[in-house]
């Protein structure tokens, strides 16, 4: 399928989105889940140039210009594209290099509409006033994103990952399953073959009791070297 606009060539597989899911789940605790519908889409986006100048009493106070780039859909400030382009070595194409089934979002917002949406949300991101900001250009690209609903006991959640640098979308509106006693035992035990988990656990141990943690490392240590000298002395 030949798009209408450039987009950069996608990184992120079948193979490899499983994988990302199941470990942002995993991050959640959460390792019986399902995966139900998967889909690529490529969302509208602008790309605009910025230049800001603020001046306070006669001197300048901030100058600064870059890219940003507006969601031609929802209008949504898409933060990380721009940087994306810039440091990440990205073939744009409007002829996709894949085989997977796709579904083509339209530009639903106006260039003019997208401008002055950039020119209010990097506004707000950016603590200046908005005729501050000057916004040009307007280029027209497309962008991969997979999307993907999952279940889990808690109910059904979508993750949206991006398909060119497989950053996850949405994973903070899943919730953290509770860990069950032998979860918590076989945690503590890892984290205790470390001097790292000791030090962590002594630290929760001092909040507990309201006292300083010298107070529990003191009587830490002097209950090692009192079992040391019931050791040696047998």
């Amino acid at each position: 399928m030949k798009l209408a606009y450039p987009s950069p060539t996608l990184s992120i597989g079948l193979d490899t989105l499983s994988k990302v899911v199941a470990d942002t789940l995993r991050k959640k605790h959460w390792h019986h889940f399902r995966e139900g519908t998967v889909k690529l889409v490529y969302i509208p986006v602008y790309i605009f140039t910025y230049d800001i100048f603020v001046e306070e009493n006669g001197v300048v106070a901030m100058e600064q210009s870059g890219k940003v780039a507006i969601n031609g859909e929802s209008g949504d400030l898409l933060e990380y594209i721009p940087m994306v382009l810039e440091e990440m070595p990205i073939e744009m194409t409007n002829e996709p290099k894949h085989d997977y089934q796709m579904e083509v979002k339209d530009f639903v917002i106006s260039k003019e509409e997208a401008k002055e949406l950039a020119q209010i949300k990097l506004a707000g991101l950016l603590k200046v006033p908005k005729d501050s900001i000057k916004v040009v250009g307007g280029q027209k690209i497309f962008w991969p994103i997979w999307r993907v609903w999952v279940d889990v006991h808690e109910g059904n959640y979508r993750l949206d990952i991006d398909g060119v640098t497989g950053m996850v979308f949405g994973a903070e509106k899943v919730p953290e399953r509770e860990l069950g006693w032998y979860e918590i035992t076989q945690q503590v035990l890892t984290e205790l073959r470390t001097p790292k988990g000791w030090i962590k656990y002594m630290n929760k141990l001092a909040k507990l009791l309201h006292v300083p943690p010298i107070v529990v490392y003191i009587i830490f240590f002097g209950i090692v070297l009192y079992l040391i000298y019931i050791i040696i002395t047998g």
